[in-house]
């Protein structure tokens, strides 16, 4: 009978072969029993001939035979283990712990007859098998994809398929749903934190633009000295990486049949943060409209009210407005700058309502805590660092509003917000401007003064500027930032990433150029204030 079928373990035909949710009741410690056959046998009549190491799939009957015997019985034949359906005598239970005999309770409404099939076709055709149980199981993720689920409900089926932790992560490496088996518990928050390390993925992973688009893939890695392990699949969708999905397990080997299954879940999860996807960009765009609206008039205080409560957010919490853009003509897009600010976002522990237009974030930030204005510094403070770690040669220019404790304030606040962030362009301010801060800067800016603020500047720094303009020279800068940095020569050199030496010959060429005494308090006082005037309104002389 078993000349042309392999052996497998209790524990694998648990995996490969029985339904989803299938319980082990006794012997946990006889798992690793082999397998070479199974049998379909009726509850009410004596074993059939048995050559041993079968497994048992147990059908119910109205007259069974007293749990002593059938396990009696079992123990001579040297059955494997036995599959029994609900519901289940506790006698049974404990008669196989007494015996070591793994006792199986399977779901209810299971095909034995189908489950025998599926048992015999693995251990005759292991290959074939794989095949036809890697169809199966692609079907019932869909079926779960269909439903509704979200991640969450496919990382709990993948996780009952594989009996491995699932760890299911976006672009950026945050994680979106996991799910840790009983053994990963106690170290399953330093599991996700070496993943969450890009320094972990494989470095043919690492380019997610140039994954094969037509062969799925999938890495073994070791995490860590003690055998924690994974298998990781990138999530694809039109051919560009969208995420990994991984599975985790300690001291395991990793089969084809987990290869292929995780495959197949690469593949729902694409489907799923597609969903995702479609759905948040339909409500961004109808915050982006609400917003919008709010700020033209276009709705009253009831009905910018109501329509808060459609995004589940405090309309009558404080708010302080904020508009984030890039400075310069060279930048990534504003969607870049859309998903930082949202990753920033995430990671802080207050709300907003966001939307970008004409290329600008406009955002309105509310926090618990006293100090609001403080809060929304620290998270403008975090935008900005984000963006220098990802984009290093891009730069924000970032204006907070006034505080707006009530819902008629909040127009007032973004155009604070928005007189802020253009000072802040013009200033190349490396730093988000308050709006209640901006002080001489609003006073530089007046129509009225115009003339009078650009005859200072001519008067001042007006040579250096020409000299700049006929050479091609960006002493300018230097000057900047030599005042910037209070005129330490060792901040400023580091700043412009020159050599002091070089940052002495530069600032006494420049002294040259505007024949001043840049020691001065008075002279340096009025020259930075003529820098801050060309920044302000050069664009307009």
């Amino acid at each position: 009978m078993f000349a042309e079928a392999t052996s497998l373990t209790v524990a694998e035909i648990c995996r490969l072969a029985l339904p989803l949710n299938t319980q082990v009741l006794s012997a946990h410690g006889a798992l690793e029993r082999p397998v070479r056959w199974a049998l379909t046998v009726s509850g009410d009549a004596p074993l059939p001939y048995l050559e041993g190491d079968e497994l048992l799939l147990v059908a119910p009957s109205q007259q069974p035979c007293p749990p002593s015997e059938f396990v009696a019985a079992c123990a001579r034949a040297q059955v494997a283990a036995c599959a029994v359906l609900p519901p289940i005598d506790p006698l049974l239970i404990a008669l196989a712990e007494a015996e070591n005999l793994p006792l199986l309770a399977l779901p209810d409404g299971s095909r034995l007859r189908d489950i025998e099939r599926l048992i015999v076709g693995l251990l005759i055709d292991r290959q074939g098998h794989f095949e036809r149980r890697s169809a199966q199981i692609y079907e019932q993720l869909i079926e779960i994809a269909t439903a509704n689920v979200g991640l969450e409900g496919i990382v709990q089926a993948l996780s009952g398929f594989l009996h491995k932790g699932i760890v299911v992560q976006d672009k950026h490496l945050r994680v979106q749903a996991c799910l840790a088996v009983p053994e990963l518990a106690n170290d399953w928050e330093a599991v996700l934190r070496l993943l969450k390390d890009r320094n972990q993925l494989p470095q043919a992973l690492s380019d997610r633009h140039r994954l094969p688009r037509h062969t799925a893939i999938s890495y073994s890695q070791t995490l860590r000295s003690d055998g924690i392990s994974r298998l990781v699949t990138p999530i694809v969708s039109q051919g560009v990486g969208r995420g990994y999905l991984s599975a985790v397990a300690r001291s395991a080997p990793f089969t084809e049949l987990d290869r292929l299954v995780l495959q197949h879940g690469a593949t729902i999860c694409a489907l799923e943060m597609a969903r995702q996807k479609t759905i948040s960009e339909a409500e961004k765009r109808l915050r982006g409209d609400f917003l919008h609206n709010l700020l033209t008039g276009a709705l009253s205080e009831a009905e910018a009210l109501a329509e808060g409560d459609r995004f589940r957010h405090d309309m009558n919490a404080p708010h302080v407005a904020m508009v984030i853009a890039w400075q310069g003509e060279r930048h990534p897009s504003i969607r870049r700058l859309e998903t930082l600010v949202n990753t920033a976002l995430q990671s802080s522990n207050a709300q907003a309502l966001i939307y970008a237009r004409e290329e600008e974030i406009r955002l309105f930030f509310a926090a618990d805590g006293r100090d609001l204005v403080a809060q929304a510094r620290a998270f403008a403070e975090s935008v900005i660092e984000a963006a220098r770690r990802e984009y290093r040669q891009a730069k924000l220019a970032i204006g907070i509003g006034s505080l707006a404790t009530r819902l008629a304030d909040w127009i007032e606040s973004y155009r604070a917000a928005a007189h802020a962030a253009n000072i802040a362009r013009r200033l190349r301010a490396e730093q988000p401007l308050y709006a209640a801060d901006l002080g001489i800067y609003t006073l530089l800016t007046r129509a009225d003064l115009r003339a009078d603020l650009l005859a200072l500047r001519d008067k001042m720094i007006g040579s250096l500027l020409n000299h700049d303009e006929r050479q091609r020279a960006d002493l300018l800068q230097t000057l900047e930032a030599f005042l910037e940095s209070h005129g330490n020569a060792t901040q400023t050199a580091e700043k412009l990433s020159v050599h002091r030496n070089t940052l002495f010959y530069r600032m006494n060429r420049i002294q040259d150029i505007l024949n001043l005494d840049l020691n001065q308090t008075d002279v340096r006082l009025a020259v930075h204030l003529s820098l801050k005037i060309h920044r302000l309104l050069g664009d307009q002389s």
